[in-house]
């Protein structure tokens, strides 16, 4: 449970970025959490993680902060989650019996077509689809940093 949060707190992260930083600026770790409802201290840990997968960069200072470490065209949502879930990988679900390994096999499956439709959705498409939902409820974004 706690990589499905963390994995959606990067992301919220991430769009939060997209959507404020496309004129190159960067967001401090606080005014990130804020806007996406995450913890303070966990979003400094997401934004860690993050920076360490090559997804944001981070600039020290007073005028410091993080934004994208590319465009968000080019990551990949496969390559997000699998960078955030993937410090899990390698792990075998359930013990070794019958139903274990048929459980662990299911999941692996799972994950695989989970893996193939994300792949095909870059951060850049999300954030299309983040404001057309958001315009659609009558708001201009999500997130206001």
């Amino acid at each position: 449970m706690a990589a499905i949060r963390t994995t959606e707190y990067a992301v919220r992260a991430l769009v939060a970025l997209a959507l404020e930083g496309q004129g190159g600026g960067v967001k401090r770790a606080s005014a990130l959490a804020q806007v996406s409802g995450t913890p303070g201290k966990f979003m400094e840990q997401v934004l860690r993680l993050l920076r360490q997968g090559g997804f944001v960069a981070s600039r020290r200072g007073s005028g410091g902060g993080y934004g994208l470490a590319r465009s968000a065209e080019k990551i990949r949502m496969s390559d997000v989650v699998a960078w955030v879930d993937g410090r899990g990988q390698g792990r075998e679900a359930g013990r070794g019996d019958a139903v274990g390994e048929v459980w662990g096999k299911l999941q692996r499956d799972a994950a695989r077509a989970a893996s193939g439709v994300l792949a095909e959705e870059t951060l850049g498409r999300l954030v299309e689809r983040v404001k057309a939902k958001s315009a659609a409820k009558g708001r201009t974004t999500e997130y206001q940093i």
